[in-house]
This record gives C-alpha cells, sequence and structure tokens, in this order.
C-alpha cells in the first residue's frame, strides 16, 4: 500500500470484518464480494418454495437493474410475489446492499476486481493453491508462490501484448488509439464496448448548462431487442470529461459504449488521456513487481529463474534510460554480459 490505505477492499459478507474494515480503514470503500454471495444462492434458497423462480427474481434485480430504483423495485417485488420478507439472508443482503449491489457501486473505483454482470466469474488467482483447510504455514507458503506466478504471468502478457495486433471492428480512431497502448485482455473488452455502439439507436442532446451538455443514449435490450433502455451521459466539453450513468468507467476501468457514443457525436477522436488507467496500458513498468532474495529462488524450476531474472533486467532498463550516458553504459555492459553468458555454456560442455 506504500504508506496509503487501499482505495477499496473486497470481502467476503462478514459482520466482523466489515466492523473491522469501518475502525482501522476508515477511508476505504469496502465491497462484499457479488461472486461470492450468488455462490450462496442454492445454499440459502435452495429450500424455499419455487425456489427456481426466486433465483431467476434474485438475479434479475441484481443484474437488469441500472439504476437504484429499478433494484429496489424488483428486490421488493420479489419479497412480496414470494412471502421471503422474514428470510433471514435475504434481509442481512438488503442491509449490506450498498456494499455489493452493482447499482450502488458505481461510484466506487473497482476496476474490474468484482463481477457487475452474470456472465463474468470472479476467480481469485489463489484459488489453486488455498482451500478452508490451509494451515497458516502452508498460506505463507503458498502465498508468496503465488505472487510470484502473477507476476510472471503479468510479464509474459506484457510481451504478448506488445508483439501482437489486433484486427480492428470499427473506423473509430479511438479503437485504433488504445489499441496501440492497452494490454491484449482489456483491450478485447473496451472492443466489446466499441462493438456496442451499434446497438445504441440514438444519442440526442437534451440540455445544456455552460460547458456542460447533458445526453439520451438509447440502447437495444440485451435480453430483448424489441425494448430500449436509456442511459444519461453528460460531457463538459472544458474538461473533456464524461460521466455515464451505466458506471462502466468506475466497475471496469474503461469507457462505455454510451460515452463513446457521446464523444463521437462531438467529435472526439482520441479518448482523453484521464480515461487511459496506467495499469491497462502494454508500455508501463509494473512497479509493484517485487524483489524477492535469490535464497528464495528454486534455481532448479525454469518458471522461477525467468521471474527472477525478469525482474533484475527490468530494474536494469529503468535506471539505464534515464539519461544518454547511462544508456550508452547500459548497453555496453549488456553487451559484456551476453557474451560471458555465451561463454559459460562452453565452459560447461
Amino acid at each position: 500500500m506504500v504508506g496509503r490505505p487501499p482505495q477499496t477492499i473486497i470481502i467476503a459478507q462478514s459482520r466482523a470484518m466489515q466492523t473491522a474494515i469501518a475502525d482501522v480503514l476508515p477511508r476505504s470503500a469496502h465491497c462484499i464480494s457479488l461472486s461470492h454471495i450468488m455462490k450462496k444462492v442454492p445454499e440459502e434458497l435452495g429450500g424455499l418454495h419455487e425456489y427456481e423462480v426466486i433465483k431467476k427474481a434474485f438475479t434479475k434485480a441484481i443484474y437488469q437493474s441500472s439504476r437504484i430504483e429499478e433494484f429496489e423495485a424488483a428486490w421488493e417485488d420479489m419479497i412480496l410475489h414470494h412471502r421471503i420478507r422474514d428470510h433471514k439472508w435475504l434481509q442481512t443482503l438488503h442491509d449490506d446492499r450498498k456494499h455489493w449491489a452493482p447499482v450502488y457501486l458505481k461510484d466506487t473505483f473497482l476496476a474490474g476486481m468484482v463481477s457487475v454482470t452474470l456472465s463474468e466469474r470472479e476467480a481469485s488467482p489463489f484459488d489453486e493453491y488455498l482451500a478452508n483447510h490451509t494451515s497458516l504455514k502452508v498460506f505463507l507458503n503458498s502465498y508468496n508462490q503465488c505472487l510470484k506466478e502473477i507476476y510472471l504471468r503479468e510479464a509474459l502478457a506484457d510481451t504478448e501484448s506488445r508483439n501482437s495486433s489486433f484486427m480492428l471492428k470499427s473506423r473509430f480512431y479511438f479503437e485504433m488509439q488504445l489499441s496501440k497502448v492497452y494490454t491484449n485482455h482489456i483491450f478485447e473488452k473496451f472492443q466489446i464496448e466499441v462493438e456496442g455502439m451499434f446497438s445504441c439507436l440514438s444519442t440526442r442532446q437534451v440540455s445544456i448548462d455552460g460547458s456542460v451538455v447533458t445526453y439520451i443514449v438509447k440502447e437495444h435490450e440485451v435480453e430483448n431487442v424489441n425494448e430500449a433502455r436509456d442511459y444519461e451521459v453528460t460531457l463538459n466539453t472544458a474538461v473533456a470529461e464524461v460521466l455515464c450513468a451505466c458506471g462502466l468507467f468506475n466497475l471496469e476501468g474503461f469507457l462505455c459504449r454510451h460515452a463513446l457514443c457521446v464523444l463521437s457525436q462531438n467529435s472526439f477522436e482520441e479518448i482523453p488521456p484521464q480515461y487511459i488507467l496506467s495499469r491497462w496500458r502494454k508500455d508501463i513498468h509494473r512497479s509493484y513487481i517485487l524483489d524477492y532474495g535469490c535464497n528464495l529462488i528454486d534455481t532448479k524450476n525454469p518458471v522461477h529463474r525467468y521471474d527472477n531474472l525478469y525482474k533484475c533486467a527490468v530494474k536494469l532498463v529503468e535506471e539505464g534510460r534515464k539519461s544518454r550516458e547511462r544508456y550508452k553504459f547500459t548497453l555496453e555492459a549488456l553487451g559484456e554480459i551476453l557474451n560471458k553468458v555465451s561463454l559459460q555454456d562452453h565452459n560447461t560442455l
């Protein structure tokens, strides 16, 4: 955390944890994992009469509500229709709704850490290493090993992103702009929004207040193409700030199709720089890569050797690029090292 509290903390539903976080880290937003909640649905609601119907109504209220009023109305309808107002788990969930329901999290920066669509699943990188019965000693060893694997996968993904290109799906310049900037994984997600622009039926200006212009973007419903939904988008032309009621930028970390429609209508060829997060760039140095001492490296494992050498090389590149003199010295030193490494192969023959 580098001396700063985390911006957002995601936990399983736990009253004790929620209280502790509020006391110790009052400035951090804390969210309850929606994936964890959905996993508990069969256990908590499975015994109810008409379980499948209730589950469908529960899921629809969560994932198909774009406004708080819609969520609350859908929840109330589910409770009344199925006579489950006294259900303890549902009562607790509703009490905590501001910490897990997507409609309440639009102002919380999550950057894709919480699944907000039914098709997504929150997958923890620690799942394959940890279980409920894992001891503290095994947990600590597994945690360090998992971090190493995560850093290696990110390094390999960055390398792949820098050496690959995408087929564009539109003539919008901002798609080409971000194809050169985003990692492959994020650009694929962004392209879905670019394609989604074609499902937006109209972009209508409804009000002007100085430099702030408000639009309504009408989009086909995903479930029913015969129906459409309105999204309010505001654009401050003075500072190139665009905000959409769907809240995708805070939830995922890139602009939504509705914001893109408004930018396009206002002749913005490029995405404003404040909406291109450094965490999604393929040309950025991941400063959180940790330094593990050589004594912690399993030198018999080629993955660990690559991981450690890569981190050392990144540090060297960062230092070498700071001046022309450092660059020349680093380049010469690397040439000498490469020659010595080649000689090492001959010496072992």
